[in-house]
């Protein structure tokens, strides 16, 4: 940066450091592969630069020594000498990949919130609707928006005029469901992450749009713009209904990816008629998908002092038999070994007494600022493996983790207790997006 300012007897200097580290490199990835006189050469003209670079006054001698060895690198440099730009930038891609990958592995790890299991404390993925396109960002607010909270704009339009079908599949005997497929989406455009595609008709004419697996697109999109009182194409349709077969205008065939067999498997669909009228081009869906949460994740910590009740809990999912996936899960720590745990109305109790340790635990209690109280699950699920409607002892080396939304969170109540091996660390700072929730975690 400041070389402009330097002599160029200073800058010759510095060119001659970076013979010397090249001369080097090729001297001790090389001298097995050469012979007793070649090496003896390096090692003449590389002293034969070391004296230019002492000797102040004779710059000329300098740069001859220079050319020779660099001359001489030519010939036994292998690949060591001359490098490619391309070789260059994969060893430097190579060594900031282990660097970043022992990072991340002892000290700090980069963590996105999928779901809004913690919400409000952390948002997972959310929809921001438009009751219309025209409401939505044009081009430049869309960019402002995609940079500074991650937000990626959806628009779907009818594909042809007509009435607007919606593609069913029978899960038994007369029942039917919104059919929604397998999907790849892209993640930072390079990282293939599991997705959703849905798809709407209109006659013969299709109409798909593909969103992330964790994105509940019926409660971040559809139930809001209902609420409101606007049009959806799923207005009056229940994701899974009986259906009589007069409701149909058709079948269609659909091939999809199986996960299971992991094959490509053709799919019969019942397209359902919705009384709508579209006209090519009209709106059906406008909203902006806004990213989860991305934290920093403290790796070290639990290494020194114990995790305690009330903190942000990362753990692997991996040693959680109940648990049908391997992921990493963010819930609250609400009891370590020995502790009792139930949930009273709103409140969730720890020996007998209101949890204390995070803002979390009295917001929920007075269902204030978005939190809704802590609910036991009972009569929702038959299920449950921890039922906190009454005193439950965390067994030793293991740990209770629930959701701050603990009525939209599958945790401990369903899935039992984590194993201290399961452990990650603690959330420390919310990196991005660019909300009033960036900085310190919670």
């Amino acid at each position: 940066m400041f070389s402009v300012f330097k002599s160029e007897s200073s800058k010759l200097r510095e060119s001659a450091k970076n013979w010397l580290y090249h001369a080097g490199k090729v001297y001790h990835f090389r001298k097995d592969r050469l012979s007793a006189a070649e090496l003896s050469t390096l090692v003449q003209l590389s002293e034969e630069v070391k004296a230019g670079m002492k000797d102040k006054s004779a710059d000329s001698r300098l740069r001859s020594a220079i050319e020779g060895l660099k001359k001489h690198m030519e010939q036994v440099g292998g690949n060591y000498y001359p490098r490619s730009s391309m070789a260059e930038n994969v060893e430097f891609f190579f060594a900031a990949l282990i660097i970043y990958v022992g990072f991340t592995t002892f000290f700090i790890k980069p963590f996105k919130i999928p779901t809004n299991s913690m919400w409000p404390t952390y948002y997972g993925m959310t929809g921001e609707v438009y009751h219309d396109e025209s409401e939505a960002p044009g081009g430049i607010e869309r960019a402002f928006r995609f940079v500074t909270y991650g937000a990626k704009h959806y628009s779907v339009e009818a594909p042809a005029n007509g009435e607007l079908l919606i593609p069913m599949r029978e899960v038994s005997r007369g029942v039917y469901e919104i059919f929604q497929s397998p999907a790849t989406v892209k993640r930072y455009f390079l990282i293939n992450s599991p997705g959703i595609e849905r798809a709407f008709y209109v006659g013969d004419e299709r109409v798909a749009f593909k969103y992330p697996a964790d994105f509940v697109l019926d409660r971040e999109v559809i139930a809001p713009l209902q609420e409101a009182g606007k049009q959806t194409p799923y207005d009056n349709i229940p994701f899974r209904v009986r259906i009589n077969p007069s409701s149909f205008a058709g079948t269609t065939t659909e091939v999809v990816y199986d996960p299971r067999s992991k094959r490509n498997v053709n799919v019969t669909l019942h397209l359902l008629k919705t009384g709508r009228t579209v006209e090519e081009g009209e709106n059906l869906l406008s909203f902006d998908l806004m990213t989860g949460d991305q934290l920093f994740v403290d790796r070290m910590s639990y290494h020194f002092v114990s995790p305690k009740v009330g903190d942000g809990f990362v753990f692997k999912t991996d040693s959680i038999p109940t648990v049908a996936e391997d992921k990493f899960y963010i819930k609250r720590l609400v009891g370590t070994g020995g502790d009792k745990v139930r949930i009273d109305g709103t409140s969730l109790m720890v020996n007998g007494e209101p949890a204390t340790g995070s803002v979390a635990f009295e917001k929920n209690s007075k269902m204030e600022d978005g939190y809704g109280g802590y609910t036991t699950m009972k009569g929702k699920s038959g299920r449950l493996t921890v039922d906190l409607s009454q005193d439950q002892t965390v067994p030793e080396g293991h740990f209770l983790a629930i959701g701050d939304n603990s009525h939209n969170s599958s945790d401990g109540r369903v899935w039992g207790y984590v194993p201290a091996e399961a452990v990650v660390g603690r959330p420390i700072m919310i990196y991005y997006p660019f909300t009033s929730r960036f900085g310190l975690a919670k």
